[in-house]
């Protein structure tokens, strides 16, 4: 905590508000009434400084203010003494001992409410150091992931850019077009990775603004096979769409990247030859789009985590990159701003399904 932040603090703690005056007000008046309620069922004053110790203590509870908590702890004892030792309804008191029971009240209560306060105090300065260890864990995730992801595909680039500079008289087309191909391969990857990073990060900070439009499911899918091209050359990519347009609400340009992700990770994580299959159908208000493949699957215990940021599972045909966990993240997040759901089932006979859906659109014709 800053200087400036200390007096904040300090004020927040000793200013009332006035809701907190009348959660006050309102637990001494309860308590009040229930000493009442004791006194003509003739219980002892013990029992009825208990419930004005409790109230204080509520009070505590229920306000933000130590200012509260000491006004309920005093106005606790002012309120027994004229209310219940003789004679009532004055401030006066015949007892001799009463003088030494209202002190004792009043430092019980008051006790009360201080070791309360700082009891509630530790909890918060708990919960606020459990949240910066979290974050600080998961910010060494995140620098642990990218410095493994990002040392293997710069490392390719590198290695085969160092080829092609000392090796280009001697090497043959087909091997210069496999070097080419390669680099190319990795700066694609080392791209999207980027732009999946760059793209959560707005997202969740809230300066990305969805730019909703109602667009033509078939379209936005062949667009992201565009992009995705490259992996038809080792994975047969079938489309299956109903006879009927579908028309959904959506930002186009981030369901286009949701549908990138998910085709980009079925190619990771089947092997060559399986097949990848884009379907989509009207599902109540919503159109389900789906992305399915022929690979190994998933097994039921990853299922949970497998949307989680920075998640990363061991797979046996995956290749040499390790992903950074981001993807499947941005996309159930960029499926959620759109207020639709993204889920993982089994294929059958083998194999993954995601399902994402986004709000059905409709047509509007202007006369």
């Amino acid at each position: 905590m800053t200087h400036n932040e200390t007096p904040r603090a300090l004020r927040g703690q000793l200013v009332p508000r006035w809701q907190d005056l009348g959660v006050t007000l309102l637990i001494l008046t309860a308590g009040t009434g229930i000493g009442n309620i004791f006194w003509m069922f003739a219980f002892t004053k013990a029992n009825i400084i208990s419930v004005y110790v409790l109230g204080a203590l509520l009070t505590s509870l229920f306000t933000r203010s130590y200012f509260c908590g000491v006004l309920s702890s005093v106005a606790s004892v002012l309120l027994y003494n004229f209310f219940f030792t003789d004679p009532r309804l004055t401030l006066h008191a015949y007892d001799k001992g009463a003088p030494v029971t209202l002190a004792v009240m009043l430092i019980v209560s008051i006790i009360t409410v201080t070791l309360s306060i700082q009891n509630m105090h530790n909890i918060q300065e708990k919960e606020r150091a459990a949240l910066l260890a979290k974050n600080e864990q998961l910010r060494a995730d995140l620098l642990r992931a990218i410095s493994h992801d990002l040392r293997t595909p710069l490392t390719s680039i590198s290695g085969n850019a160092a080829n092609l500079l000392a090796n280009d008289q001697r090497l043959d087309d087909e091997a210069r077009r496999q070097i080419f191909s390669d680099i190319y391969d990795d700066s694609i990857w080392l791209i999207n990775l980027v732009e999946n990073l760059l793209s959560i990060t707005r997202i969740e900070d809230g300066r990305m603004n969805l730019r909703l439009s109602t667009e033509l499911v078939g379209e936005v899918i062949e667009e992201a096979l565009r992009h995705t091209r490259r992996a038809a050359d080792t994975h047969p990519i079938r489309v299956e769409l109903p006879d009927e347009l579908l028309l959904a609400r959506m930002d186009a340009r981030l369901i286009v990247q949701v549908l990138i992700n998910l085709i980009d990770n079925a190619v990771k994580y089947t092997p060559p030859g399986a097949a990848i299959v884009l379907s989509a159908l009207p599902r109540g208000q919503f159109v389900a789009l789906s992305v399915a493949d022929e690979g190994p699957g998933i097994s039921d215990d990853r299922k949970p985590h497998i949307f989680e940021m920075f998640y990363t599972g061991e797979h046996p045909v995956a290749d040499s990159r390790r992903s950074l966990g981001v993807g499947l993240a941005l996309c159930r997040t960029i499926v959620e701003a759109h207020g639709g759901h993204i889920e993982l089932t089994d294929n059958t006979p083998h194999g993954c399904v995601f399902t994402f859906t986004v709000p059905l659109g409709e047509v509007t014709l202007h006369e």
